[in-house]
């Protein structure tokens, strides 16, 4: 048990403690490491875009009502709607609240925020290796009944490849705005103030909007979001951690739909 513990603290500071040193250090030529103005801003305006999604970015709000009034109602596929709606309104927080910011502040620019596509291939192995590490945990918890009830969110995409094609559309536009607004636009926005700790300030509230959710996933949303605030900052990008986002998503549905018997949908 000793052992143990052991190898758990030295995986714990191989993986995390050394990681943020080399961030820091490579950090402190351009980091002030105090909390300034920006960063005060960014926080308070990441509140802000958080409380508006919370209570307006679900479908018990007057905005969805109003959505649902645009659309037909006699329509096979309007069980997807309320997930549609979701989609659209991570779209807006995580990622047009934040891009009027960018753009109306004075010389800032997107790819400050990882969003280039240059050198991506470069660390195509990283994400290889996560997702390869991650999916052994995914396969044995797909074969407990709240897994199968829960995924996929909607639960009518087993129906046709229509369906499904329909809902991991809108789920992937989901997952790269929240990649952006998380590992892009706050991680990316607070190094420049704060240096390697800019990773836990974007941990924090990553952790919180899994509230609700299982505790497990809630937890293991901490690690994710350091171990992403990691790998965003190491590689400058936050594409690889919208690859693993999404593959993993994607492998959690067609597991579950694999569990319940139902993937000849795609025979």
């Amino acid at each position: 048990m000793v052992s143990l513990g052991r190898w758990l603290v030295s995986l714990w500071n191989g993986l995390f403690v050394e990681q943020m040193y080399i961030i820091q250090r490579e950090l402190d030529k351009d980091a002030r490491n105090k909390f300034s103005f920006g960063a005060l801003f960014l926080m308070c305006w990441v509140a802000v875009v958080l409380t508006l999604m919370e209570y307006y970015g679900h479908s018990g709000s007057f905005l969805y009502r109003w959505f649902l009034a645009v659309l037909p109602t006699d329509t096979q596929y309007s069980a997807v709607y309320r997930h549609v709606f979701w989609s659209l309104s991570c779209s807006a927080g995580y990622l047009l609240l934040p891009a009027m910011i960018i753009i109306l502040t004075p010389g800032d620019r997107f790819d400050r925020y990882g969003l280039k596509l240059k050198g991506m291939t470069d660390h195509l192995w990283i994400y290889v290796m996560l997702f390869l590490i991650v999916l052994p945990a995914v396969i044995f918890v797909s074969y407990t009944q709240s897994f199968q009830r829960t995924y996929p969110f909607y639960h009518k995409a087993s129906r046709s490849l229509i369906d499904l094609g329909l809902w991991w559309t809108f789920y992937g536009i989901q997952f790269f705005c929240l990649e952006f607004f998380f590992r892009g636009y706050i991680l990316h926005g607070l190094k420049r103030h704060v240096g390697a700790h800019a990773i836990l300030f974007s941990a924090v509230p990553y952790c919180m909007i899994h509230f609700g959710k299982p505790m497990a996933e809630t937890l293991g949303a901490v690690i994710a979001g350091i171990a992403l605030g990691i790998l965003s900052l190491r590689t400058m990008s936050v594409w690889s951690g919208f690859l693993i986002h999404i593959s993993v998503a994607f492998a959690m549905d067609l597991l579950s739909l694999w569990q319940k018997g139902k993937f000849s949908l795609f025979m």
